[in-house]
């Protein structure tokens, strides 16, 4: 399996999870924002303070979803030294740009980071 090849797959999966994660944040901001509206003096306030928490989770993950996609990308996708040399040179916000640029970024930013241990 050649690099771009790889790329494109974890790209792909990273697509699947950024897409999820938009689904179930916004159902949670949905669903508590509902719960605000319609139960506010039914709910115990400690229930009240946990929901408000998770809407601001939900909120902080909208924020940052590339990163969120991206990290979950890395925690389950497939493990071997290919995928291991990419995802450790790639980053989050990769997936928007195209896949030779990001074969360029990966193979500059390797180089970049043995300089660094060497100097």
């Amino acid at each position: 399996m050649n690099e771009i090849t790889a790329l494109k797959a974890m790209h792909k999966k990273q697509r699947i999870y950024r897409k999820a994660s938009i689904a179930l944040f916004v159902v949670i901001i949905g669903v508590a924002s509902v719960g605000f509206i319609v139960f506010p003096k039914v709910l115990p306030g400690m229930l009240m303070q946990m929901m408000m928490v998770l809407v601001m989770g939900a909120v902080f993950g909208l924020v940052f979803l590339d990163r969120v996609s991206f990290t979950l990308n890395k925690r389950i996708y497939k493990k071997d030294i290919l995928h291991d040399y990419l995802f450790t040179h790639s980053k989050p916000e990769d997936i928007h740009k195209d896949i030779e640029l990001v074969q360029e970024l990966v193979v500059t930013r390797r180089q970049a980071a043995q300089e660094m241990k060497r100097g």
